[in-house]
């Protein structure tokens, strides 16, 4: 029986009746995630899709807000929180302007992930400033920003748009790269498999592939996809990644809907920047799979904060949702699996 088989007949059982399979057995015996935290922000109710990082003010998360999801669909802003050692705020959230010159187009801006490049704070994610009302056969491309926090404030430089030319007629809709730093180079991974790294010019947006590798994965969720920006975690990089698969379980009431699943992925600390190992199965903990009022059952990952033996990771939950999840760092790197370069 395929991995994907195994795992859809789990989700079609109630999540009290995993605890015990070889599955869940699995998940809990490693113990991955010790605990998680829901984030409640009153005046961005529904804000979804966190990322996160640490400075000396406190952790900053950045999140997404859609105000009218029904009567306007394509409105989305990217909100920033300041929050202390416990995640509770130290400020009240914001909404960040990334329209410049009287724009007209209101924000479209999706999915911000926030790193460090050479000790500065970046954004990076993807929108459409061109039309008011996109459709789905509308562009949307990346942007790349600098962050600055001054005064209890925060302010974004002029956004980047970012051209990978090579990718550009064939996707319409540029998501999901992730940045990292190199030797004070900055780097995006545009795809996992094959692993290829692009280099952005941040004054004129254009991106150049540098290097390209291939590895036998085997992940039977989706096709995978960027989340996290990477970082150099005991000697080589770490990221976390999503996938999709359109499929019914328990906690969508017997329908076929989107499940979006998360794992991690390592890959070599100098180039080419192969793949070294990755997630076996979905990481899960209690309460990521529940039935709900939204169209989708999601984990997405966002950001990460490295802490001595623990991992804190910013995800978002059925595009609704915001959370924190702790994760044993030591049990994290013990459950990825070896891949095989091609």
């Amino acid at each position: 029986m395929t991995k994907m088989k195994y795992f859809l007949i789990l989700l079609a059982l109630p999540f009290q009746s995993l605890i015990g399979s070889t599955f869940e057995e699995g998940i809990e015996n490693q113990g991955i995630v010790i605990a998680t935290k829901r984030l409640v922000f009153d005046r961005f109710p529904d804000a979804f899709n966190p990322s996160m990082i640490k400075t000396e003010a406190g952790y900053l998360l950045t999140f997404r807000y859609c105000p009218d999801r029904w009567y306007s669909p394509c409105l989305s802003y990217i909100g920033i929180a300041l929050l202390d050692d416990d995640f509770n705020l130290l400020s009240e959230p914001t909404l960040l302007n990334t329209r410049f010159f009287n724009s007209k187009t209101p924000s479209q801006a999706e999915d911000a992930r926030i790193f460090s490049y050479r000790g500065r704070l970046f954004l990076i994610y993807n929108d459409n400033p061109d039309v008011v009302s996109p459709s789905n056969w509308e562009r949307r491309d990346m942007f790349i920003a600098e962050l600055f926090y001054n005064d209890e404030e925060f302010s974004f430089s002029f956004p980047v748009r970012l051209c990978y030319e090579e990718r550009y007629n064939s996707v319409l809709w540029q998501k999901n790269w992730v940045p990292f730093e190199w030797n004070k180079t900055l780097l995006l991974s545009y795809a996992i498999n094959p692993q290829e790294i692009i280099y952005p010019n941040l004054k004129n947006g254009s991106c150049f592939r540098c290097y390209e590798t291939f590895a036998q994965m085997d992940w039977d969720f989706g096709t995978l996809r960027g989340s996290s920006a990477a970082e150099i975690v005991d000697g080589e990089y770490l990221a976390f990644f999503h996938s999709g698969s359109y499929l019914s379980s328990s906690a969508s009431s017997g329908q076929n809907l989107w499940h979006y699943f998360m794992g991690a992925y390592t890959f070599s600390a100098e180039p080419p920047f192969q793949v070294t190992k990755i997630s076996p199965m979905p990481i899960v903990a209690e309460g990521f799979y529940v039935e709900s009022h939204c169209e989708k059952r999601v984990i997405f990952p966002g950001g990460y904060v490295v802490d001595g033996s623990k991992i804190y990771l910013a995800y978002g939950k059925d595009d609704c949702e915001i959370w924190i999840a702790t994760l044993d760092k030591e049990a994290l790197k013990s459950s990825l699996v070896p891949v095989e370069s091609r």
